[in-house]
């Protein structure tokens, strides 16, 4: 017993060691909260060995139709899922409130459900959820050659931007929220939403930090998005988003918020019902491409669901991620998402060939473990 004490006494260190926990940052945590989202307190130091490599959806459909149209109907035995545990994962989002669950596997439908007051084309507003289609819309700028490089510099469009305090913010700073632009509760969530014209509030807003030394999630910011769009394209990235998205992948209900002056909200608010928002995640599961027309570059598609900057393990350009499987445990690594307030959630899971919805009001308690990992632990 002795000699079995201490070969464990001496190990203790090493393991100890191996397993260095690194806090996450206070507005890291905040941030998460504010939408639901329960992270670790903490991520071993290490987290970025962690990362997923980049993956494909392992299973491309030999026969689901695209569903620009709509989607195709299966059942969960057809598509290698089991259903008790599908029951399970429905069961519980029902019980936290929500008004619409949809599971898509190797492009069918498997699962669907809708609260009793909520029909299959009921839109509902999306909140930040939006700001990962504005994640994909740049990327597809990219592709179409509206711009070349997310590093450039956001003042070769944004003239105000041309001083000392600004001028060093790139594109990626704004898409990776470490901009270190101006942020406060009331100038972010009060002032920026009764501005007549956000995107030129957010132009005015001073800076905190360096850019590229503190991540902060700034609506704001992101809403610069939205102008410096504006003024290198001539267009609404909203208008943009209709003409190379939604009208090319069957969002055909979807619209977008603008605000008192027609600035598309970057940052928040597409209407969409649970099955056109399945789309979108669709077509990031495909790796930017439509039914033979590449929507978006697969490197952005890469990028963008990686982690973006080393404050935040688990954000990447604009969308959440499952960083090591340490946010959601039962779900495969390389998975990532849209978050909403109140809960709304994109899922896409490449490994398991996973697009998963989940639209309804705040549930207070959500957890996407609860949620997700049984669907994740169906897969057969």
């Amino acid at each position: 017993m002795f000699l079995i004490c201490s070969t464990l006494l001496s190990m203790a260190p090493l393991q100890i060691a191996e397993e260095r926990q690194v806090p996450l940052a206070p507005q890291v945590l905040e941030a998460a909260d504010s939408l639901g989202i329960n992270l670790p307190s903490s991520v071993p130091a290490n987290w970025q060995d962690l990362v997923a490599a980049p993956t494909q959806s392992t299973t491309r459909m030999a026969s689901a139709p695209w569903p620009t149209v709509d989607w195709t109907v299966s059942t969960p035995q057809a598509q290698g899922m089991d259903e008790q545990q599908l029951r399970q994962a429905f069961q519980y989002g029902i019980s936290q409130g929500s008004n619409a669950l949809l599971v898509i596997r190797n492009g069918y439908i498997v699962a669907e459900w809708y609260a009793p007051n909520w029909a299959q084309d009921d839109r509902e507003d999306s909140y930040s959820m939006s700001k990962s289609i504005t994640s994909g819309l740049y990327g597809a700028a990219l592709l179409d050659g509206i711009y070349t490089n997310p590093n450039q510099k956001a003042s070769l469009e944004i003239a105000e931007w041309n001083d000392p305090a600004h001028q060093d913010v790139r594109l990626r700073h704004l898409l990776s929220m470490n901009s270190g632009l101006h942020w406060d509760f009331i100038t972010d969530y009060i002032l920026l939403g009764f501005a007549n014209d956000q995107s030129q509030f957010a132009v005015d807003l001073g800076m905190d930090a360096t850019p590229g030394t503190t991540w902060v999630y700034n609506n704001s910011a992101c809403q610069v998005l939205s102008e410096w769009f504006l003024r290198r394209s001539g267009m609404q990235i909203g208008d943009y988003f209709q003409m190379r998205v939604a009208s090319v992948i069957g969002m055909h209900q979807a619209t977008w918020m603008t605000d008192n002056v027609g600035n598309t909200l970057t940052y928040r608010s597409v209407f969409a019902s649970a099955r056109e928002f399945a789309k979108f995640g669709y077509l990031f599961l495909r790796n930017g491409e439509w039914d033979g027309t590449q929507i978006i570059p697969p490197r952005w598609i890469q990028v963008s669901t990686r982690p973006s900057q080393s404050d935040n393990p688990f954000y990447g350009l604009l969308w959440w991620l499952n960083t090591g499987a340490l946010d959601m445990p039962d779900v495969p690594a390389d998975a990532y998402y849209a978050a909403g307030l109140e809960e709304k959630r994109i899922y896409v899971v490449p490994s398991q060939d996973l697009v998963v919805i989940r639209l309804g009001p705040g549930a207070g308690a959500w957890e996407d473990n609860a949620f997700l990992g049984p669907i994740s632990q169906s897969v057969q």
